[in-house]
């Protein structure tokens, strides 16, 4: 039994040894990859991890941090997040760039009232640099920046957010000296009508780009007779006379302006006599107060005739002006005439003048008149002794250019007709009529009754003081003028030209004549033909009123004002416009063309101007012609046609008097 047992036990662990060994395998172990993560910073920074070995799929955080002075801007793959989770699926590298951070700041511009600038600024990054500028408006000037910065154009660099105001004021000039109050440029914008701001040639300009104002009464006086006397009212003031010539090297026209305020009755400590406009080339002007530089010319009373010529050879234009000085006729008073300085202005080469009315012998001092000297109504430029200098004769003065614009009195060569008598005159010329180099003398000489002016006709003349062609100042009388329109003890010779009317080759002699009774009522031309004599051998003037239009003479209008000889029509030969003064219902421009040899007067109503009810706030003055009174021809915009600057005079509402200038533009 025992036997039996061992048998079956043995049997049992070999059934189980068998039924163990055919059990299955156990899973294999599985092998876990590892990834290496290498992070780096760039330039300007850091990282919170420079990588390490991870088992697949491990998520590692990097922070990426600059440094001062950078900003972080992005991860090497192309993220940009911050911090940034890397999956690690594979070996990855990583790097965090950084850049120098660039400060941006704000610039704002604007501008004060009466003008704009070039840009209102914008966003800009440090270091940038902004250039801007102040545009004033034409009534405007520029003064400065908000942060006291006069330059113009101003550049800016950003190192910080900033704001700049542009400050403007208007272009004014206060000159208080007890009679006048003057303003630049501007005091008026104008929308005229159709009928007077255009024509098919002409188109109006701004009104009102100068204005003057005259604010102080008089009591009543006697002017310009004894037999004319004028209540209590206001002082009128004038443009009274025009003149144009290149005043900064440009080659474009400027004008100068000669103030004369009425009436010469009283004593003024101060005086504002010129005012000097540059040109523009588009058909606008500049002003500025400071054109005339250590001057004494503003005391003057009544800068008359005035005219530019280059004195000082310096290529560019000068200025001088007869002095009319001041007439004085209060009632119960006798007339009497003061003698005031011949102004004289020399270009400095920018636009800018100085007074050099010293430059003359006997004005050193400023008081005494030259020897000899009378009233200087008139004035005329030449070259009398033929050194090649402009000289000037005036009020019978004759004063000798030494090439730089210093003048001495030689009245003392002239002949004893072209000295002082104690006689006016009222115009003259000099130019060269005989053709041999030198210029001469055209004088109409009037006498003084204390009452009135009448001519004087045993001197009235052209003279030739050259032989030769060398100055000689031997008297060669080339004829006396003796027709006069209105009789030879009433007409004014009142502004005298040299003018070839009848293209020969000669200069003729044209004169706007008035009379003296009734005061400048009247106006027309007369014409003195330069032929030759075949008895003499010699050149002669003879009356050449022929070439006259049928209406030259225009007996109801005003006829104290100025001859200027312009190619108005374009055509190649020289016409001629008469300017006056002008009373209300005159009219103040006339226009002569030249065809070929005699002159017609251009229709005045092709010619575009402004009436007093077109400025705005004189509505109630009605139409009226009084408003191209004393215009001057000049090419404003450079087109090669002839434009105008012309003037209205009105009261205002205060019953003072106002004078507004404007342009008036060739369309052609």
């Amino acid at each position: 039994m025992k036997r039996i047992f061992i048998f079956f036990s043995f049997l049992l662990i070999l059934t189980c040894a068998k039924e163990d060994s055919q059990a299955p395998d156990s899973p294999p172990t599985q092998i876990i990859k590892q990834y290496t993560l290498t992070a780096s910073a760039g330039d300007g920074g850091s990282i919170s991890t420079a990588g390490g070995t991870f088992s697949q799929g491990t998520q590692v955080s990097i922070t990426a941090t600059p440094s001062s002075g950078y900003s972080f801007t992005g991860w090497s793959n192309g993220a940009t997040a911050n911090p940034l989770t890397v999956t690690l699926n594979s070996n990855t590298t990583i790097t965090a760039n950084f850049q120098v951070i660039v400060n941006s700041y704000t610039l704002t511009v604007s501008a004060g009232e009466g003008g704009s600038v070039s840009s209102e600024g914008g966003e800009y990054e440090e270091g940038t640099e902004v250039t801007i500028t102040a545009i004033a408006n034409g009534c405007q000037q520029f003064v400065s920046w908000s942060d006291g910065d006069t330059a113009n154009p101003k550049t800016i660099t950003l190192d910080a957010n900033k704001e700049l105001t542009a400050d403007f004021e208007s272009i004014m000039n206060q000159i208080e000296y007890s009679l006048v109050s003057i303003k630049y440029p501007c005091a008026y914008s104008i929308t005229a009508d159709k009928q007077y701001n255009e024509t098919n040639s002409y188109i109006v300009g701004p009104a009102g780009w100068f204005s003057a104002s005259v604010q102080e009464s008089y009591e009543g006086y006697y002017y310009p007779t004894v037999n004319d006397y004028n209540p209590p009212g206001y002082f009128s003031l004038d443009p009274h006379n025009f003149a144009h010539g290149d005043f900064n090297d440009d080659g474009l026209q400027d004008i100068v302006i000669a103030w004369a305020t009425f009436t010469h009755t009283l004593e003024r400590n101060s005086r504002y006599n010129y005012s000097i406009f540059l040109n523009n080339g588009d058909g606008s002007l500049s002003y500025s107060h400071e054109s005339i530089i250590s001057s004494t010319a503003h005391y003057n009373h009544f800068p008359y005739r005035t005219m530019t010529a280059d004195f000082n050879g310096d290529g560019l234009d000068d200025i001088v002006s007869a002095s009319m000085g001041v007439i004085q006729r209060l009632p119960g008073q006798d007339a009497y005439t003061r003698w005031e300085r011949i102004p004289l202005l020399l270009s400095v080469g920018d636009g800018t003048y100085f007074d050099a009315s010293t430059n003359i012998e006997g004005q050193e001092d400023g008081v005494s008149p030259p020897e000899g000297h009378t009233f200087g109504h008139e004035l005329s430029i030449g070259d009398v002794d033929g050194d090649g200098d402009e000289d000037i004769y005036t009020g019978k003065t004759l004063l000798l250019n030494n090439g730089s614009g210093i003048f001495t009195n030689n009245t003392e060569l002239l002949p004893e007709e072209l000295k002082p008598w104690g006689r006016n005159l009222w115009s003259s010329v000099i130019a060269d009529f005989n053709n041999d180099g030198i210029d001469d003398f055209f004088v109409p000489y009037a006498e003084n009754t204390g009452e009135s002016w009448v001519q004087y006709k045993d001197f009235s003349g052209v003279y030739s003081l050259s032989k030769n062609g060398k100055a000689s100042f031997e008297n060669s009388h080339m004829g006396f003028v003796t027709d006069a329109k209105y009789g030879i003890e009433n007409t004014k010779f009142n502004y005298a030209i040299d003018y070839d009317i009848n293209l020969d080759g000669f200069k003729d002699i044209v004169i706007a004549v008035t009379r003296a009774d009734p005061y400048y009522v009247g106006k027309g031309l007369q014409v003195f033909l330069n032929t030759y004599d075949p008895e003499t051998g010699n050149r002669k003037f003879v009356n050449g009123d022929n070439l006259l239009p049928n209406e030259g003479f225009l007996d109801q209008f005003h006829g104290e004002g100025q001859l200027s000889v312009v190619d108005i029509n374009n055509d190649g030969i020289l016409d001629i416009a008469h300017t006056t003064g002008a009373y209300r219902n005159d009219r103040g421009l006339t226009f002569y063309i030249n065809n070929g040899g005699s002159l017609e007067i251009f229709d005045v109503n092709q010619f575009a101007y402004l009436t007093e009810n077109q400025i705005p706030g004189r509505e109630e003055y009605g139409d009226s012609s009084n408003t191209l009174r004393r215009a001057i021809p000049i090419d404003l915009n450079n087109s090669g046609w002839i434009d105008y600057i012309s003037l209205i005079g009105f009261g205002n509402a205060n019953g003072s008097n106002e004078v507004v200038l404007y342009s008036v533009l060739s369309k052609n």
